[in-house]
This record gives C-alpha cells, sequence and structure tokens, in this order.
C-alpha cells in the first residue's frame, strides 16, 4: 500500500487517538509473535511516556477502539539528513543538509489485534497529522527507527534510509508526504 492509500478515511468511529494521561492505564501486550520485546516498547509505555510527554520529548496517544485501548503512539519533531534520502527521490530545491520531519518514535498495537490493519491506519492518522503540520510550519517526511517490523512498513511506502551505521540494531526508515500535499 502507498503512502497515498493511507489517507484518513473520515467516518471510522471505532478507532479514536486520545492524549495519553495518568489516567490512562495500557494494560495492552507489546512483544513479538516469540514474546520477545526487542524494542523495549512496554518499558516504554509503563516507565518513561508520561515523563518524556511532561518533558516535551514527544506525546504519545493512546489509541482505542470502542473505548478500549489497544495500542499507543509516539510522535516528536525531527528532521532527516538529505544524505539518508535516495538521491532520485531527494527535494533539490531546499538549501542545507537536512529536511523537516515528524518522527514516530514508539508505536504498539496490542499483539492479540495485529492483523487487522488497525497499523496501517495509525500511519494514516500519522500522515494526516505530517499533512496538517506542514501546511503550518512545513514538515516533509515521517521517519522511524525499527528492527522488526521493516516488511510491514515498506508495505506501506516507507523507504529505508541511505547509510545504514551496520552495528546498528535499528533501521531508519522515511516516508516522503509531499506526494499527498501537492494533491491536497
Amino acid at each position: 500500500m502507498a503512502m497515498t492509500d493511507l489517507k484518513i478515511k473520515a467516518g471510522n468511529p471505532a478507532i479514536k487517538f486520545e492524549r495519553m494521561t495518568p489516567a490512562h492505564q495500557p494494560r495492552i501486550d507489546c512483544t513479538d509473535d516469540n514474546g520477545k520485546d526487542s524494542q523495549h516498547l512496554q518499558n516504554f509505555i509503563e516507565r518513561r511516556a508520561m515523563k518524556n510527554q511532561k518533558a516535551h520529548l514527544g506525546m504519545t496517544y493512546v489509541i482505542l477502539r470502542s473505548g478500549k485501548i489497544i495500542g499507543y503512539i509516539t510522535l516528536a519533531a525531527s528532521n532527516i539528513n538529505k544524505d539518508r534520502i535516495s538521491k532520485e527521490k531527494r527535494p533539490s530545491t531546499r538549501d542545507g543538509s537536512i529536511f523537516p520531519a515528524i518522527i514516530i518514535l514508539d508505536f504498539c498495537i496490542d499483539k492479540r489485534l495485529r492483523g487487522n490493519s488497525i497499523g496501517a491506519y495509525v500511519l494514516g492518522w500519522c500522515h494526516g497529522l505530517a499533512r496538517d503540520i506542514s501546511e503550518k510550519i512545513g514538515c516533509r517526511y515521517i521517519t522511524l527507527f525499527t528492527r522488526d517490523a521493516v516488511d510491514f512498513y515498506d508495505r506501506h511506502g516507507y523507504r529505508t534510509a541511505e547509510m545504514e551505521d551496520e552495528d546498528d540494531d535499528f533501521i531508519l526508515m522515511y516516508a516522503d508526504i509531499f506526494p499527498d500535499l501537492v494533491r491536497s
């Protein structure tokens, strides 16, 4: 599915997003199929999400379906170095070495609900948010680091960044939101 297919569909009352508060007690399973949490998502939501939010290091949103927390996502302002973007896809109109972006810092859908297109819907929500931000202050990309979900993000239009550090366990991926901006 291309990023352009991830536009938020109006009228999906089943899934809502709320900024996380101390009253939210997400009790979701962020482990993989083998019971491992290699990206430390469970630890983040339980111990660091609210602290980071209070320090404005990222805003965490709980994802609700029919009023029940089924996942969360943390977003923050970021950038991506132009050398990480494929030369064929790199904008040539900007002076300087960085492009504005938002970053998906932590993203988890409860293990029991994966495979139901919820993750794709959440990416669409992020894409819509990035478009809104771009109209106000400029934002060209959505970036993220992942270990285990490269195939998922690739199916949804994200590309692996150039010049990856071979010693790093995480892979930087990005999606260009500009094609949707010019169509809007």
